[in-house]
């Protein structure tokens, strides 16, 4: 995720070095921001995303491609994984 959204900056006009400390910020800051106050992260969005603005329009993009169900989808398949292997190693 956080090369992706480095490539993204970079797509953009970013130097490389600083679109990857800008990718690297964003997650840092959102995670935190998710322990330290323990507010639900919908919340949090919904706090930051202003009416016609730059946060709605790129969340929205996601949403049209898959995002929030590619994630899910990748620990499903991650957890199925490690369970598969787990039996394999308990025979």
């Amino acid at each position: 995720m956080v090369e992706a959204l480095a490539d993204g900056g970079v797509k953009m006009g970013l130097p490389r070095d600083l679109s990857y400390r800008l990718a690297a910020q964003t997650v840092l800051g959102a995670g935190q921001m998710i322990r330290d106050t323990k507010i639900h992260p919908g919340q949090l969005k919904d706090d930051v995303t202003s009416p016609g603005g730059c946060t709605i329009a790129g969340l929205h993009y996601l949403e049209n491609h898959g995002f929030r169900a590619a994630l899910i989808g990748a620990v499903e398949q991650a957890t199925k994984r490690a369970e598969e292997v787990s039996l394999v190693q308990t025979r």
